[in-house]
């Protein structure tokens, strides 16, 4: 991106005000939003604010700016559907200009995402500044740079906030909020209240920090990586998988210093600290950049081409953006799930102490049949055919018992009490049918028979009215401590007595 020609200020708005005087617009009041910059970063949040139901309007002297920021709204809009977009958002509500005093008239509030280029971001934002009116709030996009530096140029820096958002800015929801030494505490406020507004997760940092928070945590692993793949101590396959494989499981429900505090046991942090403080001192990191060579730059820039192997960009983006959708769609309910427990706990009337024998499972309800299990094909599941492979078929069988053994009362608390589950011992898969991406699949679960330690289960897949695969299977309930096949207990034998027996037509059938 270029800098464009500084506006006309004849006609600019009175600014002889200071912004700590003027008065904010409302949140429900503001219709238009402006994005300066359409790059990855300003497209992704204009695709985000598209799907809050505003109208956006993008500053970029780029010919080709409205064509990139239609392929990335196509590609990111899927994403938001499934997240983050309210009802009415409409994707055509977006225009192009290249002329900054337009793009930024009758704004509600202006997000820059430029370069990181320092004089750009000085030059740029004073000229935003001298366009806007004196009641817009203008937030940067900035991933390094502080407000204090950027706004050496502005006529008027009090309203000048950063709002750092994560890529890709249509599905990370954190946004760190922090202002300059000129920035009013008010407009830092009301930028912070904003960002919550539209649904982000903020920090309001104190004061302002080199990389603000979560960038000077990931920069000190990346630069430790960068090291590690110098001196030949592991590859970017191996680093890599070491993340995600590893703590970074842990990552989205409990950050370094919970998970640290965990690491302590009982005694949490404090042990922590005490037990393990002296190895801090070993040399588990270096924390300072290592050279960047062409040798060291080849070697990470190779690493990453075998590790992509021959997934593309977009196909890596697709991959990566179903992974967050499922992620953060787990840890809301999940997060939903503790709020309702801890609630419950504290409406019960503790001053007369239930026992519960430990062979009784909650009461779940009776009812007469097995629930359907719903899901949708996602983009891993498909095949090179353009189809969905055998195995996930098998996979979402496999979440369909997940759901039985949940009705039947051996859920995740159940196992982790007893040590006890349902063991598939035996299953016949018939596929039926293709099933292309997208696909809404319904699996009706049967039961065709139970015994005192076996169920006999059948299951129909079906895409619409199309019936595209089934399957068989015996299970037996096994306690896991005892290594053999047991009873089920007898709040869970009740369960299955008041399911109905059903046996479709297929079931028993041989290969060929």
């Amino acid at each position: 991106m270029t800098e464009s020609t500084a506006p006309d200020m004849s006609d600019a708005p009175d600014m002889s005000d200071t912004t700590d005087s003027a008065v904010f617009p409302d949140f429900a009041a503001i219709e238009t939003v402006t994005c300066v910059g359409a790059g990855t970063i300003g497209g992704g949040w204009a695709a985000y604010f598209l799907a809050q139901g505003y109208r956006v309007k993008i500053w970029d002297p780029a010919p080709d700016a409205a064509e990139k920021f239609s392929r990335l709204l196509d590609a990111a809009w899927p994403a938001l559907a499934e997240l983050d977009m309210v009802a009415g958002a409409d994707p055509t509500a977006w225009s192009i200009h290249t002329d900054l005093t337009k793009a930024v008239a009758d704004t509600g509030f202006v997000q820059e995402s430029a370069p990181e280029d320092l004089a750009l971001k000085r030059g740029l934002l004073a000229q935003i500044d001298a366009a806007c009116d004196r009641n817009v709030i203008i937030g940067s996009s900035t991933s390094g740079y502080s407000m204090t530096e950027m706004a050496t140029e502005a006529v008027h820096p009090e309203r000048l906030v950063v709002g750092h958002p994560f890529n890709p800015p249509y599905l990370i929801p954190l946004v760190e909020v922090v202002g300059g030494e000129q920035s009013s505490t008010t407009a830092v406020d009301w930028a912070a209240g904003f960002y919550s507004h539209i649904g982000k997760s903020v920090i309001r940092m104190d004061r302002e920090v080199p990389g603000f928070i979560a960038n000077r945590l990931q920069e000190a692993q990346w630069r430790e990586a960068l090291h590690m793949v110098e001196q030949g101590e592991a590859t970017v396959d191996q680093i890599d998988r070491s993340i995600t494989d590893g703590p970074g499981l842990r990552w989205p429900f409990q950050g370094p210093m919970l998970t640290f505090h965990l690491a302590g046991g009982e005694g949490g942090m404090a042990h922590m600290l005490d037990h393990f403080g002296p190895s801090l001192k070993s040399p588990w990191t270096r924390l300072t950049a290592p050279e960047l060579s062409q040798r060291l730059r080849d070697d990470v820039v190779a690493g990453c081409d075998v590790a992509a192997g021959a997934r593309t960009i977009p196909d890596l983006v697709t991959q990566r953006d179903t992974g967050i959708i499922a992620l953060r769609r787990l840890t809301a309910e999940l997060a939903q799930t503790g709020d309702t427990e801890a609630r419950d706990t504290r409406a019960v009337d503790t001053s007369e102490p239930a026992d519960t024998p430990p062979s009784q499972a909650p009461d779940m309800g009776r009812s007469d049949s097995f629930d359907d299990y719903t899901t949708e094909v996602v983009p891993e599941w498909i095949d090179y055919n353009g189809h969905m492979s055998e195995a996930f078929y098998v996979l979402v069988f496999g979440f369909a018992t997940d759901q039985v053994m949940d009705q039947l009362g051996l859920d995740a608390a159940y196992r982790t009490a007893t040590q006890a589950s349902l063991y598939t011992v035996e299953s016949h898969i018939r596929y039926l049918d293709e099933v292309a991406l997208g696909s809404r699949l319904t699996v009706t679960p049967h039961l065709v028979a139970a015994g005192k330690k076996k169920l006999h289960l059948a299951y129909e897949m079906s895409v619409g009215d199309r019936l595209v695969a089934t399957e068989e299977i015996m299970a037996l309930h096994v306690d896991q401590g005892a290594d053999q096949v047991v009873p089920f207990p007898a709040a869970v034998a009740e369960q299955i007595a008041a399911i109905t027996p059903s046996r479709p037509d297929w079931v028993g059938r041989s290969i060929g």
